[in-house]
């Protein structure tokens, strides 16, 4: 993929792996459009780098993707790059069922189901492009899963399957499918204001991911494991049993 003249938009693009890809890419002289469901933060995103602009939605919500589709086809009809970034991650212990809350589906409306309905509703503004690229940002858990999250867990070993069938189906057409795996990165994702982070695992910091992102998005590769994203593909691979015994330790 080239890193420069195209026009971008990115789900959840306003703090995150989302912010960081949208960042790198305005500073590469690309028109970024970052989205997300809080207007403030957006705003504030934006201001900070001239140019960029944005749109408060939320994907978990068709009307609010219809309405973002008339925003982009109208304004940024040249559209040809769309970033599935916007997600959630909650932690859900089904030994304790009862404490289960009523958002128990969230990660599916917004992760997988905001995901794909993105994907369908911009593939026909994608398609009018010489070339053009859809990015599906999934996770180094879509090779193997941390139980501690397993909804989460679900939603991107699921996105992981998407991508490489719409790539298949897409092989003929002029939008490239590219899957970007992060690995645990240095983000608010999950977290909790006024609850300890209960991952415990090494996270990598922001910038040194999104510069390995970057890298690896000219090498031209559709699927792209970043850091320990690599060793879980593998390991899921070949060992996937003694991969979910060191990633899933019996206290």
């Amino acid at each position: 993929m080239k890193l420069t003249g195209h026009t971008i938009l990115i789900t959840g693009g306003g703090s995150g792996i989302g912010g960081g890809l949208a960042k790198a890419f305005h500073e590469q002289g690309n028109k970024v459009i970052i989205t997300g469901r809080r207007k403030p933060t957006l705003k504030a995103f934006a201001g900070k780098h001239k140019g960029m602009d944005f749109f408060p939605m939320d994907v978990s919500k068709d009307a609010d993707i219809q309405k973002l589709y008339q925003f982009i086809s109208k304004k940024y009809p040249q559209l040809d790059v769309v970033i599935n970034n916007a997600g959630i991650w909650q932690n859900q212990d089904f030994t304790k069922a009862e404490t289960l809350s009523k958002h128990l589906f969230d990660e599916l409306d917004i992760n997988l189901k905001g995901l794909i309905r993105m994907t369908q509703v911009f593939l026909p503004l994608l398609f009018k492009r010489k070339e053009a690229v859809l990015m599906n940002v999934s996770s180094g858990l879509a090779y193997m899963p941390l139980s501690m999250a397993p909804v989460y867990c679900a939603t991107k070993a699921a996105v992981h399957s998407f991508s490489m069938s719409l790539r298949h189906q897409l092989r003929k057409t002029s939008v490239t499918v590219i899957e970007l795996a992060p690995p645990a990165v240095e983000t608010d994702l999950g977290k909790v204001p006024g609850k300890k982070d209960e991952f415990e695992y090494p996270k990598m910091g922001l910038e040194p991911f999104i510069a390995q992102t970057m890298k690896a998005l000219e090498s031209n590769q559709t699927e792209l494991p970043i850091g320990q994203s690599k060793m879980l593909r593998l390991g899921g691979r070949l060992l996937p049993s003694v991969f979910f015994n060191m990633l899933n330790p019996k206290k």
